[in-house]
């Protein structure tokens, strides 16, 4: 993903249900800023007139990794392309040499979270997620 993809990579999580977005986070500069740290771990897929249809968003801190969004158009759903991107960015990860990559994903998001499991992704008892706003 290159930061000139921003304006349509928003546009496809506004459409997908259960995404969620926070201004902070995801304003354009704040995905530059995280591209910038994390060049190789972040994909859109295209389909075959150039319409980006899927994207993903990892990155690591060299010892951990996280996928931080992943969506995929609704009129393209079922044809692999998340799975294809979450492919990726596990076989890239692997190759930097990070031992695990985790994801968040909301509790009331019954289909995301059923992609994860399909995805081979365990859901953690033993953590409590928590942030605090700098």
């Amino acid at each position: 993903m290159k930061i000139e993809d921003y304006s349509l990579v928003y546009g496809l999580w506004t459409r997908c249900t259960g995404f969620t977005m926070r201004d902070i986070d995801d304003c354009k500069d704040a995905i530059k800023t995280f591209l910038k740290r994390n060049p190789d771990t972040c994909f859109v897929a295209e389909d075959d007139a150039g319409r980006i249809i899927g994207a993903i968003l990892a990155g690591n801190d060299g010892r951990r990794s996280r996928i931080y969004h992943t969506a995929v158009d609704p009129d393209a759903r079922g044809r692999g392309i998340g799975s294809m991107l979450v492919g990726r960015v596990v076989e890239t990860l692997r190759a930097i040499g990070l031992p695990k990559v985790a994801v968040g994903v909301p509790a009331d998001n019954d289909a995301g979270n059923d992609f994860w499991e399909r995805q081979g992704f365990a859901v953690r008892d033993d953590l409590v997620y928590r942030e605090l706003p700098l």
